[in-house]
C-alpha cells in the first residue's frame, strides 16, 4: 500500500497512515478485522484513569516524537485482542504486547514512508510521563467486527511538524513548478511564484574544503592525531553546497572567531537548484 500525503496536510495524512497500518498489523494479530471509524460512532467516554502511554522516536530523513495515549479501557481491549483472552487489568505482560504492536505497526508505516520521505526509522517504548510539547493533537478510532473499540491520541512535538510543513510546501512547490510548465508558464516566473511559497524554510549549508576517498582499513587505523590530506589545494576556492548541489565557491574566512565564506563565484541561479 502506498502512503498518500496531502499537500498542505501532511501532520494529518501522516497521522492517518500511521493509524492505518497499526490497524493492519493488529487485524493480523487478533485474527478479527479493525477498521478506523469517525471518534463520533464510539461509545462512552475516557473514565479519568491514567492513561496507557508509548512513546515513538522518529530518527533518520525525519525526526522527532510522537506520543500515544490509550485510556486504560481501550488499552484493555487491545490487550484481550492480541492475547485472544480477556484482560481485567493491565500488566506488564500486555504492556509488552501491546508495545509489541505500536513496533510492529511502526515498521509498516515506515516502509511505507520509504518513496515519500526516505529512510526514517521509528523505535516504541513504554511512558509514564505525558509530552509537553504537543505541537499537534489528533485521535483516532477503530472498531472490529465485535463491535469493540478502541481510541488513541496522538500528540506530535513541533520538531516533526516543522519538517512535515517543510515537505508539504516543498511537494507544493514542485507541483505548481510542473501546472506553470504544463500550461506554458516562463520559467521565471515560475522560479518567482514556486520561491514565494519556501523564502521562510530554513535549509542547511555545508561548506566543502576537499574530500579524499579511504579504504576501509584507514578508517579504523584513524586515531587522535591522524592527519588525512584533501584532493584540493590551500589557494584553491571552498565550495558551498545545498542538500548535496554545488551553489557557491569562495574563500574560507574567520567571523568572531567562527568560519565563514566569502562568496567569490555563484555557479548557477540558485533558484535553479531549489527548483530542480
Amino acid at each position: 500500500m502506498t502512503t498518500e500525503m496531502s499537500v498542505g496536510r501532511d501532520d494529518e495524512s501522516f497521522s492517518n497512515s500511521f493509524f492505518n497500518a497499526l490497524l493492519r498489523v493488529l487485524t493480523d494479530a487478533s485474527g478479527s478485522l479493525w477498521e478506523a471509524i469517525d471518534p463520533q460512532e464510539a461509545d462512552g467516554s475516557p473514565n479519568g484513569a491514567e492513561p496507557i502511554r508509548i512513546m515513538l522516536d522518529v530518527a533518520g530523513s525525519l525526526r522527532g516524537k510522537v506520543l500515544l495515549e490509550f485510556p486504560r479501557a481501550e488499552a484493555n481491549t487491545l490487550a484481550s485482542a492480541l492475547l485472544r483472552e480477556t484482560v481485567t487489568e493491565f500488566g506488564e505482560e500486555q504492556q509488552v504486547a501491546l508495545v509489541t504492536l505500536v513496533t510492529s505497526g511502526a515498521s509498516a508505516f515506515c516502509a511505507e514512508l520509504q518513496q515519500e520521505y526516505g529512510n526514517v526509522t521509528i523505535n516504541a517504548c513504554a511512558a509514564i510521563e505525558t509530552m509537553q510539547d504537543r505541537a499537534n493533537t489528533v485521535q483516532r478510532t477503530a472498531s472490529n467486527e465485535a463491535g469493540n473499540h478502541i481510541a488513541v491520541c496522538m500528540y506530535t512535538d513541533s520538531l516533526l511538524m516543522s519538517q512535515l510543513s517543510a515537505h508539504s510546501v516543498a511537494r507544493s512547490v514542485a507541483a505548481n513548478a510542473g501546472i506553470l510548465g504544463k500550461t506554458g508558464g516562463t520559467a521565471g516566473l515560475a522560479e518567482q511564484v514556486n520561491l514565494d511559497l519556501v523564502l521562510d524554510v530554513e535549509l542547511n549549508v555545508t561548506l566543502r574544503f576537499g574530500k579524499r576517498q579511504l579504504t576501509l582499513r584507514e578508517v579504523l587505523e584513524l586515531t587522535s592525531g591522524s592527519v588525512v590530506e584533501l584532493d584540493r589545494q590551500v589557494e584553491e576556492p571552498v565550495e558551498l553546497l545545498l542538500d548535496g548541489i554545488l551553489i557557491a565557491r569562495g574563500e574560507a574566512v574567520v567571523i568572531d572567531g567562527n568560519y565563514g565564506l566569502r562568496v567569490t563565484e555563484v555557479s548557477q541561479p540558485i533558484s535553479s537548484a531549489l527548483l530542480r
